[in-house]
């Protein structure tokens, strides 16, 4: 009887302490890497908030090319889908979506689409964002943006920029395309996809290291410059092929040698590769692309060791009012809105890495 008499006097202060709201369970460790993400992100949100035009668009005030509302618009918007709740984010995402979907008229693009924008880009991520299940009321929109990208594929079965640029496939618009495909339920059969698997296959250095190059069609475009008459692979288009093979369905052994040559060499603080002295600031004008597909293509990877270390990188280089930047221009990664949409979203999928979860919201 005295034992549980002097068990209950000490229960009691500790009952009384939490009736009165003082007694809580532990609380969970924060995670710093994780809360820096986090930070970054709602700052990143706002700024893209403050960024928005009234009729929903984000133009450029940098460059005439993505002035028109379309090329920008859903590119931010693919940065939004993931981000923060911060107050008003909702609603602008909502307004963004429904200005996107403006880019076809009836059944067919606006007129003017393919000048002076980026027509493959934009028609691509513009299906993507339609493709989401929030956007759904826009579906017949996203399938003439399908039609149209299945036009615009090249003999060599690639997709170049523009339509102007026929003869001329690159990696990364390819990659843009078939993603935008297979997302909205082309399956990987289709006769496009094979076909877009051939030109994937030709960009790849394998035999060889396993690496990706830009194009085998525009030498000039290959950032790390050639050896002995070969394009050089380097970072931002292996993380591009990875992906890429992904989308179409490629060889297994292709997809190891890409993920190998990216695991070894993965650098969070700049695209990996050999690159000519004169080209350094090729490589460095593509950082916040490099950050973007290499996130995609390391989680397609299934490997966790990049996350908090790209993270951090990123994180680090955000400017004062919560944009990103770069100080070189060829990628036109000096205008915000590019960079801080590529850098919001490689922060979301290294967070998706960390915590298993894709955001904040509250």
């Amino acid at each position: 009887m005295l034992v549980w008499r002097m068990r209950l006097g000490l229960l009691l202060p500790l009952l009384i302490l939490c009736g009165c709201g003082q007694c809580s369970a532990p609380a969970e460790p924060v995670d710093p890497d994780v809360a820096a993400i986090d930070a970054a992100l709602e700052r990143g949100t706002r700024f893209l908030l403050d960024a928005q035009s009234e009729d929903g668009a984000w133009r450029s005030t940098t460059y005439g090319a993505f002035k028109d509302g379309y090329s920008l618009t859903p590119m931010v918007l693919a940065s939004l889908m993931f981000a923060p709740e911060v107050e008003g984010r909702a609603v602008a995402y909502a307004r963004g979506v429904d200005f996107a979907a403006t880019v076809v008229v009836g059944d067919k693009l606006a007129a003017g689409f393919d000048a002076p924008s980026y027509p493959v880009y934009t028609a691509a991520l513009t299906a993507v964002v339609l493709s989401a299940p929030q956007n759904r009321r826009h579906l017949p929109a996203r399938d003439v943006l399908v039609r149209e990208l299945r036009g615009l594929q090249l003999p060599t079965g690639g997709w170049g920029y523009t339509s102007r640029s026929r003869a001329a496939a690159n990696l990364s618009s390819t990659l843009w395309a078939v993603g935008a495909l297979r997302l909205a339920g082309v399956p990987g059969d289709d006769a496009d996809i094979a076909r877009a698997r051939g030109f994937v296959e030709r960009c790849q250095n394998h035999p060889g290291d396993g690496g990706f190059f830009h194009s085998p069609d525009l030498p000039d475009s290959n950032k790390a410059g050639e050896d002995g008459g070969r394009p050089r692979s380097y970072g931002s288009m292996t993380a591009d092929g990875v992906r890429a093979l992904a989308r179409v369905d490629g060889d297994a052994d292709r997809s190891a040698a890409a993920v190998a040559w990216l695991s070894e060499r993965f650098d969070p603080e700049r695209n990996p590769g050999v690159f000519p002295e004169q080209d350094e600031v090729r490589r460095a004008s593509a950082y916040y692309y490099w950050v973007w597909s290499a996130s995609h293509a390391m989680l397609l990877s299934g490997q966790s060791g990049w996350a908090r270390p790209l993270a951090r990188a990123v994180v680090g280089r955000q400017d004062d009012d919560g944009g990103w930047r770069n100080g070189y221009t060829e990628m036109r990664e000096d205008d915000a809105l590019v960079a801080t949409s590529m850098a919001m979203a490689a922060l979301s999928v290294a967070r998706y890495r960390i915590t298993g979860t894709w955001t904040a919201r509250r």
